[in-house]
């Protein structure tokens, strides 16, 4: 068949979703659907320790916002993340109301994953030329569970969803009519896009050339009006990035959005990685301190300050030589970053969405729709878009391009895949519309029905056959003994420190409730168990303070001052560790050697005060002020 028959050959089995007032039903509809189905989750996540509690990234980004609330930009440096999210929860946090902040940020969220999911279908209607696979796509989309659950954390993945779905419209729209108003429109939209997740400017050439491509409609727009709407595209976008643009250079220095590339770069490409977020340095925690820790090694090691685009270009070097220095071992790195896009479950780098589920958000089980399911009726919309309709659907399998090499350029995990499995969604929903249309002909039966076949095994599969690592029920744990929520976090914890197979990680995390609780032998047997069993440095030199301490209210004087210097020699680089040993021989009378303790742990960690406030009221002095951190 040829390309502008197949242009022209209608296949919607649905033609009455084809009516303009009955596509805008849809959308009402699929958004007030959205809404829904959120909310009930939403009630649930309020029992969830991470309602009450923000870590890691969503951390930062409450910290960042709440600086915004204070200060503004004024104090604000050079743009390290897109800063479109912490602006906008900055301005929620402003508004008051009935709601508290973490409940009106969530309620954000909300909306903009409604948003996201009604516009799927405008964009069935531009790019596939079927409203049918638009509406198909947003029941998909919502029957993901990981879009809806990551929707409830104080993340950017709904403002970024939202805002390319609302530039994929406008841009199909200026692409359809022409004209500078829906060109200006579309590229502002794009540049909204760009703010929250800056790899968007990479979609941006393929966008003009499809603003200036001849797309497939029964009018088409004229030379002029194409060319019109491309300028007015760049006007529109310029806009909106300029002010970030002119913030970064008002800071001293000429970058477009932000400067976090060079490091995520080297992150996600170091040797040992493994396709997630490996951090930067061992010393690196939150967003805050990776990049004053990525600065501070980047100047140490070239012996000069750096402005952030300079600090970025260090670690893009840094990144190219890891690269070359073992080129087979990164293309296994490579192919352990495809495993985690393709991944059936759920390659999480922060939170455990089979526990969570399991223990809070039941209602996430009647979300059955795995990465698998998608990824098939993905595959094959995208085969039959590409043979039947490519003049009218290649800027969507554009923008699914960038998303994947992106992804395989950093690195890979649930939620930074969201988008491509979410802008996947519409070809999904053109494959259920092909396989609705082949039933009701009775033309090659067989395909739709092996396709539901697979879809009903991997469903299954995700609903019940995904379980949690250990490392996700100790964070878990973690975040319910800070809420003082100990036997819940023991219960979450059991399964993993049952004999005879215990893990110790979990051990060790029992050990500090247990502690909590004042079961201090019970604490004792769980600490003693996880390093008997073996735990990372860190991990190790962490457990063995905790376990001195336990000794010392115990009475065993011995036994906790070995397991203080223990401590220290599993992890010299620990400022925590000399920190806990100088309280200790401070209780024992030993000033002297606290003092050294005391100025080696200010050394090892320049921006923690309580060590320097300690030797001040023991009238000695800090020492070395400058933290030496040989690159990783």
């Amino acid at each position: 068949m040829n390309s502008e028959a197949s242009e022209n050959s209608p296949v919607d089995p649905f033609p009455a979703l084809e009516r303009r007032g009955v596509a805008v039903g849809a959308v009402v509809a699929l958004f007030v659907l959205a809404v829904v189905v959120h909310s009930v989750v939403w009630i649930e996540y309020r029992d969830d320790p991470f309602f009450l509690t923000y870590v890691s990234d969503a951390l930062s980004y409450h910290q960042w916002a709440q600086r915004l609330v204070e200060q503004g930009l004024s104090a604000e440096p050079v743009f390290h993340q897109a800063p479109l999210f912490p602006l906008m929860i900055a301005q929620v946090y402003r508004l008051g109301g009935p709601l508290d902040a973490a409940d009106r940020a969530i309620l954000t969220q909300i909306l903009l994953n409604a948003l996201a999911i009604c516009l799927l279908v405008p964009i069935g209607r531009l790019y596939l030329r079927s409203t049918s696979s638009g509406v198909a796509a947003g029941i998909l989309a919502l029957g993901y569970a990981p879009f809806v659950f990551y929707g409830m954390k104080l993340l950017p993945i709904p403002l970024a969803v939202a805002t390319q779905a609302l530039a994929l419209t406008m841009l199909g729209l200026a692409r359809c009519r022409g004209g500078p108003w829906l060109g200006m429109l579309a590229g502002a939209a794009c540049g909204l896009a760009s703010l929250a997740r800056t790899e968007m400017l990479v979609f941006v050439p393929l966008a003009i050339a499809a603003l200036w491509s001849q797309p497939f409609t029964r009018v088409r727009p004229s030379s002029a009006k194409r060319a019109s709407a491309t300028l007015a595209f760049l006007v529109g976008l310029a806009l909106l990035v300029a002010p970030a643009t002119l913030h970064n250079y008002r800071r001293g220095d000429a970058v477009v959005v932000s400067a976090a590339a060079g490091e995520n770069l080297f992150i996600g490409n170091q040797r040992g990685a493994d396709g997630g977020h490996t951090p930067l340095h061992s010393q690196a925690g939150d967003l805050f301190s990776q990049r004053a820790l990525a600065e501070r090694i980047a100047e140490e090691d070239l012996g000069r300050g750096l402005r952030p685009s300079e600090v970025s270009s260090y670690w893009r070097g840094r990144a190219l030589e890891e690269v070359l220095a073992d080129p087979l071992a990164w293309l296994g790195l490579e192919a352990r970053k495809l495993w985690r896009v393709l991944h059936p479950g759920d390659p999480t780098d922060m939170y455990s969405l089979p526990l969570e589920r399991a223990l809070y958000l039941p209602a996430l089980y009647a979300l059955l729709l795995s990465s698998w399911g998608l990824w098939l009726l993905g595959g094959v919309g995208i085969g039959i878009a590409a043979r039947t309709r490519p003049s009218s659907a290649w800027p969507l399998l554009s923008l699914l391009a960038v998303q994947g090499v992106v992804l395989m350029t950093f690195f890979v995990s649930t939620r930074l895949r969201i988008p491509l499995l979410f802008f996947l969604a519409p070809l999904a929903g053109l494959a259920l519309v092909e396989g609705a249309r082949r039933l009701r002909t009775g033309q090659r039966v067989w395909l739709p029905v092996v396709a539901l076949v697979f879809l009903a095994v991997t469903t299954a599969h995700w609903t019940f056959g995904m379980h949690a690592t250990p490392r996700e029920a100790v964070r878990v744990a973690s975040v319910l003994s800070t809420q003082e929520r100990l036997e819940e976090s023991l219960e979450v914890l059991r399964p993993w420190i049952a004999e005879p197979d215990p893990e110790p990680l979990a051990l060790d995390q029992a050990g500090w409730v247990r502690s909590k609780q004042g079961d201090l032998p019970a604490a004792r047997a769980h600490y003693l168990r996880a390093l008997e069993l073996g735990l990372p440095g860190e991990r190790e030199a962490q457990s063995r303070s905790r376990l001195a301490t336990i000794h010392e209210r115990l009475g065993e004087t011995k036994q906790a001052a070995a397991q203080h210097d223990a401590a220290v020699e599993a992890s010299p680089s620990s400022a925590g560790a000399r920190h806990e040993r100088a309280l200790f021989r401070l209780r024992r009378g030993d000033t002297a050697a606290a003092v050294v303790d005391l100025q080696e742990a200010a050394r090892l960690a320049p921006a923690w005060d309580e060590p320097r406030a300690m030797l001040r009221s023991l009238g000695a002095q800090p020492g070395t002020e400058v933290n030496r951190v040989s690159p990783p």
